[in-house]
């Protein structure tokens, strides 16, 4: 620390930088490659819902010819990395040219309801800056499966990707109430007018017509696009079914259902929103504390500075070699003696130990005060999300942030 005076040291900045993720390989001649983010869920919808739809898109982009899949990361994640609050197409674009894909679609899920979900899809072109094309269309609870899902997220990649427009099935003829099946999924119920299937993607269908006492009705067809294509239905009756069915005894009536009082158990708070939250605080606790000893520590090396103020020597003003004058350059100061000299040393490196403090509780507490700040973010802004019990693991993310002037980092636990 030498005879000079101890100052104070400020924190000019903190800066942490991590670098991640390498897109290796080019895409091959012809090929487009086309990254699907996980969606997001809004205004409470169940992350089971987007998971499933986000899922159904990629193995749609993956066995589509010309198209090559790029691994992406979910919408929410991205847009934290590159801040974009409102999806804006210049930060979309920095996003998908960091994966490496010419091609974006995202979107989001939100709850019509108790029943259905709205699906708002979007595709941008990374080469060009803006967004394509876009979609948003309802559907049910009974479509959130891998199976049914195949049906409309077939018509939603290719309305996205103008691959071709869908065409429509009209089905006349046939027995009222049999089911129709189309590609194995089954698609409606006959009426007195038949049926029609809105919405098909071109290309090559299995239509099935089937009812209990009917022989089985099955079809192969080639629907082009835009177009409608007519299916007449004729459904020929097993021999002796409907005699059997004749003279079955008629069933007894069902019993009354019994009711069965009970207290409705209310349903568990998501674990994700309350751990963040607990995390934020806790860490923020900590940031008080660390700020606070480096506070402490900035007083400590203060009062040394002013302990030592007694012991410095100047040069004198008619003698400026002889550094044995007070700051005035007058007032001449023997030379100290072995005790003054030990307690300089003394002084000297207590002042040494309370700098070195001083920069590890301003940068510890800085970099709490960041990683609280995701925390409380993910807690508070983030819509909590009940969904049904998974086995994933809670895993740490941790995304580098980049802004305007500014590096750093945000970490968060996933639940």
């Amino acid at each position: 620390m030498g005879t000079t005076p101890l100052r104070v040291s400020s924190l000019s900045a903190l800066a942490l930088f991590v670098g991640f993720f390498a897109v290796g390989g080019s895409a091959a001649a012809g090929e487009t490659t086309l990254s699907v983010l996980g969606l997001e869920p809004a205004a409470g919808a169940p992350e089971s819902v987007g998971n499933a739809v986000t899922e159904a898109l990629r193995q749609r982009a993956t066995s589509t010819p010309n198209y090559r899949l790029v691994p992406g990361r979910d919408l929410v994640e991205v847009k934290l990395v590159f801040s974009c609050p409102d999806e804006a197409p210049t930060c979309m674009t920095q996003a998908a040219q960091s994966i490496g894909a010419s091609k974006l679609i995202f979107g989001n899920v939100q709850p019509i309801g108790t029943d259905a979900f709205l699906v708002t899809l979007k595709i941008l072109d990374a080469q060009r800056g803006v967004v394509e094309n876009w979609i948003s269309e309802q559907i049910t609870k009974a479509q959130v499966a891998p199976v049914t899902l195949r049906v409309p997220v077939q018509k939603w990649f290719a309305a996205l990707t103008g691959q071709a427009l869908p065409g429509t099935i009209k089905i006349t003829g046939g027995v009222v109430g049999a089911t129709v099946l189309l590609d194995g999924v089954q698609a409606g119920l006959m009426g007195t007018e038949g049926l029609t299937l809105a919405g098909v993607a071109a290309g090559q269908h299995q239509l099935v017509v089937s009812r209990v006492g009917y022989e089985k009705f099955e079809r192969n067809l080639t629907l082009a696009a835009g177009a409608t294509e007519k299916v007449v239905v004729q459904l020929k009756a097993i021999e002796g079914a409907a005699a059997a069915a004749a003279e079955a005894p008629a069933a007894p009536p069902p019993p009354p259902p019994q009711v069965v009082e009970h207290e409705e158990e209310p349903p568990a708070p998501p674990a994700g929103p309350a751990a963040s939250r607990i995390a934020a605080w806790a860490l923020l606790g900590t940031a008080v504390v660390a700020i606070g000893l480096g506070g402490y520590s900035s007083w400590r090396v203060n009062d040394i500075n002013n302990q030592l103020d007694r012991f410095r020597r100047y040069g004198c003003i008619a003698n400026p070699d002889d550094r044995r004058c007070t700051a005035d350059g007058k007032n001449y100061l023997p030379d100290p003696d072995p005790k003054e000299v030990a307690e300089v040393n003394r002084l000297k490196l207590s002042g040494d130990d309370w700098v070195a403090t001083q920069w590890v509780g301003y940068g510890l507490g800085a970099a709490l005060l960041v990683t609280s700040a995701v925390f409380m973010y993910h807690g508070y802004s983030v819509t909590a999300v009940a969904s049904a019990p998974s086995q994933k693991r809670p895993s740490l993310v941790v995304m580098p942030s980049f802004g305007p002037g500014s590096a750093g980092a945000m970490a968060y636990v996933r639940f």
